[in-house]
């Protein structure tokens, strides 16, 4: 008698779980292949071409920019600005069928033939993948039945966005526009349902899902930027059938364990929102672009396209753009300041997607971005070294001696400083962002006097400056509890302190500091 009803919740079970299958994380990868032919940290330039109309777009980094084609024979050259190693290719047929040769060269002189393609009109990505080679000039050969349109060309190799960071305006207004989803903009793909018929992997690693035939009304992909991220515009190229596409954000992903112990979106959670972007192609041309009403501030976006009606097969690329003012490199230079002092930076980014967010300008609006942007800053482990030197000090003198040395990693900064006398004093001061959204800063001072006394300082502000109660801190060299690594036991983290303590510790017999 029991039998029906262990039937219904063993089938309702199956359901739930076959529902939360599509919907499971997908694993961050960590550095993702950028195009070597657009974007802001490209060199390319177009160096000729022959039977292309628009050529120049071929370096846009706008995925929705086209080409277009003659029948007959056509070139476009393109110069990468130095030796790049490349390992494979592929562009975006709107219509042209033929034949397609791609070439390689380091002098324009001899070339390579990295691989020949035979495609027809229906084939909507051309894609070319050959042994890696090292090239400073590709050019890409077209002996066409039928012309049309090509758009969207890429090459990839070994050129990733690790070591990169960009950095926006506060407003997002200052800067140049950059495709922030297949750039390096720190965009990872986190959720794609349904399952993409090409492959996770492939998928989210090159913006290019192909999702298979589905009686869901939608296909969706939802990426992390790894910091707040102002966006301008929005754009799809996608299989040439009439669509819709939605653009959602999210100022904190909805997230949740689900049955198997697994972080999972609810799907359902759409139905709570209004997009912040909306367009249609109504012809089914196979491109398109969404403005928002006003600049989007998010660091979770959403990407949503409905067919008009449930194809066999459907393929797209998502793109975000947003201003972008600056590129930061690992790298070193020597600054001048206005008193004849200089100073060494030295940046070292991260390896978190979005790498630079403890330094980004963008400001949380409310309390669920600060909550996005304080995990973003404390995860990033991009590290920040400016040694400063006196006025006539040359930094690259044998035995130059820096005033002070001022390291920032994620939340954290701590600034060395040596006075004359002798005295060492090192300040920790690091932020944290509880799960209301309100900031505190907590800051260790340590000082180190010749005659090897310390003294350590602990204070704590809230982001108004105002005094808080410090909570369980360490010094910036702590073990085992002890402020500064002294003999003197510091409180234990268990309840709250004065917002100042200090702790003096005697520490006879060590060496003063050199």
């Amino acid at each position: 008698m029991k039998l029906a009803p262990t039937i219904v919740i063993l089938g309702s079970l199956l359901t739930a779980g076959s529902i939360h299958a599509k919907w499971s994380r997908i694993p961050i990868i960590k550095e993702k292949p950028v195009n070597t032919i657009t974007g802001p940290a490209s060199s390319a330039s177009l160096d000729s071409s022959s039977g292309f109309g628009r050529a120049d777009s071929i370096l846009s980094s706008d995925i929705t920019a086209s080409s277009t084609v003659s029948a007959g024979k056509s070139f476009v050259l393109l110069n990468l600005g130095k030796p790049v190693l490349i390992s494979s290719s592929s562009f975006v047929n709107d219509g042209i069928e033929g034949k397609a040769t791609l070439s390689a060269s380091a002098d324009k002189n001899g070339w390579a033939v990295l691989e020949e393609k035979v495609f027809s009109a229906a084939d909507r990505n051309v894609e070319f993948k050959f042994a890696g080679m090292q090239a400073k000039f590709v050019k890409l050969e077209l002996a066409l039945t039928k012309g049309g349109i090509i758009r969207h060309l890429q090459f990839f190799g070994a050129t990733t966005d690790k070591g990169y960071a960009v950095k926006q305006s506060p407003d997002g207004q200052g800067g140049k526009p950059a495709d922030l989803i297949n750039g390096l903009g720190g965009a990872r793909v986190v959720y794609a349902a349904p399952k993409p018929a090409n492959g996770v992997d492939s998928a989210i690693t090159y913006n290019k899902f192909a999702f298979p035939e589905s009686d869901e009304k939608y296909r969706t992909i939802i990426y992390d930027f790894g910091q707040l991220r102002i966006l301008n515009e929005f754009a799809s190229v996608h299989s040439p059938r009439p669509v819709r596409f939605e653009v959602f954000a999210f100022d904190n992903l909805p997230e949740k364990e689900d049955w198997r112990g697994r972080m999972a979106f609810d799907p359902n959670e759409f139905g709570a929102k209004s997009p912040v972007a909306v367009a249609e192609d109504t012809r089914g041309l196979g491109s398109i672009k969404a403005k928002p009403s006003k600049p989007v501030k998010t660091r979770y976006l959403a990407l949503r396209w409905e067919p008009e009606f449930n194809p066999p097969d459907f393929q797209c690329t998502g793109s975000a753009e947003g201003n972008v003012i600056n590129i930061v490199t690992t790298n070193t230079v020597i600054v001048t300041n206005a008193d004849g002092s200089k100073s060494v930076v030295t940046v070292t980014v991260g390896d978190a997607h979005g790498a630079g967010a403890g330094s980004s300008n963008i400001t949380p609006e409310n309390a669920a971005q600060m909550i996005a942007q304080g995990d973003a800053a404390q995860s990033d482990t991009t590290t920040i070294t400016t040694v400063n030197y006196a006025p006539g000090v040359d930094p690259n003198a044998p035995g130059a001696t820096p005033t002070s040395t001022v390291t920032t990693t994620g939340t954290s900064t701590v600034t060395t400083t040596v006075q004359s006398d002798g005295t060492v004093v090192t300040t920790s001061s690091t932020k944290t962002t509880d799960s209301s959204g309100a900031q505190t800063t907590t800051t260790v001072t340590e000082t180190k006097a010749p005659d090897g006394t310390t003294t350590t300082n602990v204070t704590a502000t809230n982001s108004n400056g105002d005094p808080v109660p410090v909570v369980g801190t360490e010094g910036p060299n702590s073990q085992n509890n002890n402020l500064g690594a002294g003999t003197s036991g510091a409180p234990t983290g268990t309840g709250s302190t004065s917002a100042n303590q200090t702790n003096t510790i005697s520490t006879a017999g060590s060496s003063p500091p050199p």
